[in-house]
């Protein structure tokens, strides 16, 4: 990003490279893209690994304490940010927002050497449990390998290729969630929680341009409502999620949380002359009231309660669960359900010249976040099982003092 900030500011003061074309795009708009690819994939990829770090380092009971406070403050945060840009831009311009971008990774990359430090320190370090499947998983193929034919430096090498190959890779991630059916159960909720997502998008988009036809009104309804998602966000993740966190199964709220979208996309089926004449409801705004609702329901439940219940989920699962898995899950499940559903919209926009009427595949792909949801509360552990299983992966007691004695020949053996 350091490195973006110098290339843009070196073509604010020299237009002649800023103006070479390739491909009949500009070297500015070359720059600007390429760091905007970077710092999104970048960003996720560090929110992602610091998201694994906390749920190898906490028990589930801990997890449903204090992650509600971190997505907070994370919401608080990027508010904040997001707030603080116009007015950052005009003091120190584009270049300078990119170099404050490359000192904020900074402070994270300074952040997180100290965490992984303290834990190594205290004997809860998670790359301990990773050396430990690596052993293992070369164990059973020297033993594998003696067993089948006499070990040579020819083999070996091969066998290091293969082991290597994007062909072997996607083997073992297909093995992973195989060996793991709560995976595949993370996964397929996500696609289809990121379809309702997008889906209910361009409907509230569709159905405020007609609602409401005047631009300057139409930006005042979509900020105030952004503004309510929000605000019940950190309402929630301060106030109610740690309590009911701690008051109710995780199985249970991930079985809660398609009631509302569910019953506001049944409800757009009932006729408007249903509506009382005193509520002054026509029939596109009370679409778009419901769309609302919906949306509203579906992104606040995202920002603090869904998010919260995807972290604890992958807290009693393996190491590889953990990283690689949830990995897979945010770039392909994630990524493909947002741009599938769009492709999907498109389609039924050219199809049907622009008037496809959305309510009833809003209405079918809510039941399938539902009965993905159902799907995998099923193989949610209770708590009390969720602290057996981390208690028995990580060894002997949870505190610092007990697994540091517990691992201190891991960690000697680590050393040499």
């Amino acid at each position: 990003l350091a490195l973006f900030g110098v290339a843009l500011a070196a073509m604010q003061h020299n237009t002649l490279w800023a103006n070479i074309k390739v491909l009949s795009f500009t070297m500015s708009q070359l720059v600007i893209g390429a760091s905007f690819v970077f710092q999104n994939s970048y960003a996720h990829l560090l929110y992602a690994q610091q998201w694994s770090f906390l749920g190898s380092i906490f028990t589930p009971s801990q997890a449903g304490k204090y992650y509600s406070y971190v997505a907070g403050l994370s919401s608080i945060t990027s508010m904040i940010a997001g707030a603080s840009v116009s007015k950052l831009v005009d003091m120190v311009g584009l270049p300078g927002l990119l170099g404050m971008a490359a000192l904020s990774l900074t402070c994270t990359l300074l952040l997180s050497d100290w965490a992984y430090s303290l834990s190594e320190k205290h004997g809860f370090d998670p790359s301990m449990e990773l050396q430990t499947i690596a052993n293992q998983k070369k164990e059973r193929k020297k033993a594998k390998r003696e067993k089948l034919q006499p070990s040579s430096t020819n083999t070996d090498n091969s066998q290091q290729q293969n082991d290597n190959s994007l062909l072997h890779q996607i083997r073992e991630c297909l093995s992973l969630f195989r060996e793991v059916p709560t995976l595949n159960a993370l996964f397929f909720e996500a696609l289809a929680f990121q379809c309702l997502s997008t889906i209910l998008n361009t409907c509230l988009v569709t159905q405020l341009r007609t609602a409401v036809p005047n631009d300057e009104l139409r930006a005042a309804w979509t900020g105030n409502f952004y503004a309510c998602v929000n605000g019940l966000s950190t309402v929630f993740q301060f106030l109610l999620l740690p309590f009911i966190n701690q008051s109710m199964e995780p199985k249970v709220l991930w079985r809660l949380m398609p009631i509302l979208p569910l019953l506001c996309g049944a409800l757009q089926f009932i006729p408007s002359s249903v509506f009382p004449d005193r509520l002054a409801i026509t029939s596109s705004s009370s679409t778009l009231y419901l769309i609302a609702i919906s949306f509203l329901g579906a992104k606040t439940m995202d920002y603090s309660l869904r998010g919260v219940l995807a972290e604890m989920a992958y807290v009693p699962l393996s190491f590889e669960a953990r990283f690689k898995g949830k990995e897979i899950i945010a770039i392909f499940a994630n990524r493909f359900g947002k741009s599938g559903m769009a492709f999907i919209l498109s389609g039924l926009h050219f199809a049907s010249g622009g008037g496809a009427g959305l309510s009833g595949l809003t209405l079918a792909v809510t039941l399938s976040w539902l009965t993905s949801a159902l799907s995998l509360s099923n193989l949610i552990p209770s708590k009390a099982e969720a602290e057996r299983l981390v208690a028995e992966r990580n060894g002997p007691g949870k505190d610092g003092k007990n697994i540091g004695n517990g691992n201190a020949n891991e960690k000697h053996e680590k050393k040499q």
